[in-house]
């Protein structure tokens, strides 16, 4: 399972989910992570894009402090289960 986290700071969950820095990207139960660049994520339908990146990356899972609407409804579709955490909850503490 690829679990992946917005962040700003690759410590903490970013308030942004489509305009986060980057995406902190897991693999089965590892506590390194991989970055995705979330910088070319669209001014607009940055929330989209983000989904999309994370679809590609087989992404299942996404802890987020929010996540619009056209992006929650186009993570659903590709089968990402999102978790919806407290911005600022360290990475560490999610995996």
């Amino acid at each position: 399972m690829i679990k992946a986290i917005p962040t700003d700071d690759k410590q903490t969950v970013s308030k942004a989910f489509g305009r986060a820095k980057w995406f902190a990207l897991y693999k089965d139960g590892s506590k390194e992570a991989e970055y995705l660049d979330g910088s070319g994520n669209a001014e607009h339908g940055a929330g989209t894009g983000a989904a999309a990146s994370l679809i590609e990356k087989a992404v299942q899972q996404v802890f987020a402090a929010e996540v619009g609407p056209k992006a929650y409804d186009a993570l659903v579709a590709g089968g990402v289960h999102i978790s919806i955490v407290k911005a600022g909850t360290t990475l560490a503490e999610l995996v």
